[in-house]
């Protein structure tokens, strides 16, 4: 096994540092111990010579979330929870390539540190691949260029407040996880653990702002 060798071969395309900021910036959402994620991440390195090695981390998390006895504290399951679901929405397309997924993790667990001791605000996250609405990454320059005027604009230009009452598209349903649109431009992920079901993509719903940014950006809404 020679795993410095792995990392070293691999080079992290634009949509695969998308894929480190989207992770990074879920799980801070999410109030993830980094520690933990660094952990699974290890696993990962120790079986990335089987040829299985993608398969044998999905089970390996699985088996973390469901095993008490591996849980130091009673936070600890709600981390191993979080990092399986959103490892399975970024990274499962890419379970026949652990070298990319070791990339991707190693450097998302340094971009947790980034934006959570940091302080770095945290920004719009990319939905995960084969969603519906694709990432900013996976568009034209141009497109993405005129998508943040855009955003750019609304922010500039729309004074938001807590309480405020929106209409909000659904663009994005993966699993609990539904992704929102507002105002044509600004789009926001979260969990629903109760509504997700009874919701479908295009459908117009009302939400209201329960969190702000710094910035003065929606950091959350609640459906309403």
């Amino acid at each position: 096994m020679a795993n410095t060798p792995l990392l070293e071969s691999v080079d992290l395309s634009p949509q695969s540092w998308d894929l480190a900021h989207s992770i990074a910036m879920t799980l801070v959402k999410a109030n993830t111990d980094v520690n933990e994620l660094s952990k699974v991440t290890a696993y990962l390195r120790s079986v990335a010579h089987h040829p299985d090695a993608g398969s044998r981390f999905f089970k390996f998390m699985s088996e973390l979330v469901r095993e008490r006895r591996l849980h130091r504290t009673k936070q600890t399951e709600g981390y191993y929870r979080s990092i399986e679901e959103i490892c399975k929405d970024y990274l499962e397309s890419l379970k026949d390539n652990p070298a990319q997924m070791l990339q991707i993790l190693g450097w998302a667990a340094r971009l947790m540190r980034y934006y959570k001791d940091g302080g770095m605000p945290l920004g719009e996250i990319p939905p995960p691949p084969g969603s519906q609405l694709n990432s900013d990454s996976e568009r034209p320059v141009e497109e993405q260029a005129q998508r943040l005027a855009e955003i750019a604009e609304v922010r500039d230009n729309t004074q938001f407040r807590v309480g405020q009452k929106l209409d909000a598209t659904v663009a994005n349903i993966n699993g609990n996880r539904v992704t929102y649109e507002i105002l044509g431009t600004i789009r926001l992920t979260q969990k629903e653990p109760k509504r997700a079901g009874s919701l479908s993509v295009g459908q117009v719903v009302q939400v209201a702002i329960t969190d702000l940014k710094d910035d003065g950006g929606i950091r959350r809404i609640s459906l309403l």
